[in-house]
């Protein structure tokens, strides 16, 4: 599963790295996870950590607002707890004298194609110089409208960004079963299963599991997606030893082992892939043929309808009746679709009063699901 030269992003939530009650850190886990960390570096694979607890650890320090769920309460507690997070990853790391160092991101940064390459190239080279990236959400900075409201599709972002062989989503349970095991005692644990089989999966998961965190079991789900539409594993995983985290990415302790169904892609590919707006393009059956089967781009006179709002350069959803076929970059405005929808490339400047040529979506543009 894992290459000599391979990057893993490994996730750890709140519940991990903070005890309840009384939200008391937990140093032996911060300790157990960084000798497992020094053993994948022995066997020459790199680490991305991705790292909850900011906001947990404001709380431990402000009463006043430890009960608080709104955002701005969040952010403030975030500003008191993320140096304290990062003081303790650095004194666990110092003692097998190996430097970290923080990277605080956003949605917006990551969605931006220029943003994405800069931490792509920061990640590498910390990489490079032999320090471990510690990543979390800029919870201190981030709105409502641009976080991602958990560290798992943040990991599942990164893991794309940098073009990891895989994921690991460390959660309070072994990983993810056919029904809820805090009520029904015949649930059983899933141990493997394909990106597209995730669908039939998400009835069977509730919400966050303790109050510490924002994450649940959907939200590993739709992380493992994310990575999936970049050829990237995700193994959902808990109740493990932390310091076997190379036994536990190979399968040996019990999990939830999700395998994507395409092979890794390239950088543009998966940040296309990873960052669709809310537009979507409907084109007719003919069209969806020729972009599946040859490649071709996505010509107005294949556009059956609209639905949302996108502008030109924005990343949209491309569908053939209901099925999501490709997602790709505009080249004109969703209300100039709506208007051109059908028609050939002599047809467009008669009806918009100009013309980008004839292409929709082009083919360099576009990723296939």
């Amino acid at each position: 599963m894992l290459e000599r030269g391979s990057i893993v992003v490994v996730k750890f939530g709140s519940s991990t790295l903070v005890t309840t009650p009384g939200n008391t850190v937990n140093e032996a886990n911060f300790a157990s996870i960084v000798r497992s960390i020094e053993d994948l570096h022995q066997a020459g694979i790199n680490v991305v950590i991705v790292s909850s607890g900011a906001v947990a650890l404001g709380r431990r320090q402000l009463s006043a607002l430890a009960d608080k769920v709104d955002i701005t309460s969040k952010q403030v507690l975030a500003t008191i707890g993320q140096h304290q997070l990062m003081s303790l990853w650095s004194s666990a790391f110092a003692q097998v004298s190996t430097l970290c160092g923080q990277v605080l991101v956003t949605k917006a940064e990551l969605s931006s194609r220029t943003a994405n390459l800069n931490v792509r190239d920061t990640l590498q080279a910390m990489l490079n110089a032999g320090v471990v990236p510690i990543v979390n959400e800029n919870d201190s900075v981030a709105v409502d409208e641009i976080r991602y409201g958990d560290n798992d599709s943040l990991a599942a972002q990164v893991a794309l960004a940098i073009g990891a062989a895989g994921v690991v989503l460390w959660t309070d349970v072994p990983g993810m079963y056919t029904a809820n095991p805090r009520i029904d005692t015949a649930a059983r644990l899933v141990e493997s299963l394909s990106a597209s089989e995730l669908e039939q999966f998400r009835k069977c998961v509730g919400g966050a599991g303790t109050h510490l965190g924002t994450g649940g079991m959907m939200t590993k789900l739709d992380a493992a997606s994310i990575a999936a539409t970049g050829g990237i594993w995700t193994r959902i995983v808990g109740c493990a030893p932390l310091d076997a985290l190379m036994a536990v990415i190979l399968g040996e302790y019990p999990s939830t082992l999700v395998t994507p169904t395409v092979a890794l892609q390239d950088g543009r590919t998966r940040w296309i892939l990873a960052n669709p707006g809310d537009g979507r393009i409907i084109c007719n059956v003919g069209a969806a043929d020729w972009i599946i089967r040859k490649g071709a781009s996505l010509l107005a006179v294949g556009v059956v309808d609209v639905a949302g709002t996108f502008v030109r350069g924005d990343i949209v959803r491309m569908y053939s009746g209901e099925v999501h076929i490709a997602t790709g970059i505009a080249r004109y405005d969703a209300y100039e679709v709506k208007q051109i929808s059908g028609c050939r490339d002599s047809e467009i400047e008669p009806v918009l009063g100009y013309t980008a040529g004839p292409v929709v979506i082009h083919r360099d543009d576009l990723a296939l699901l």
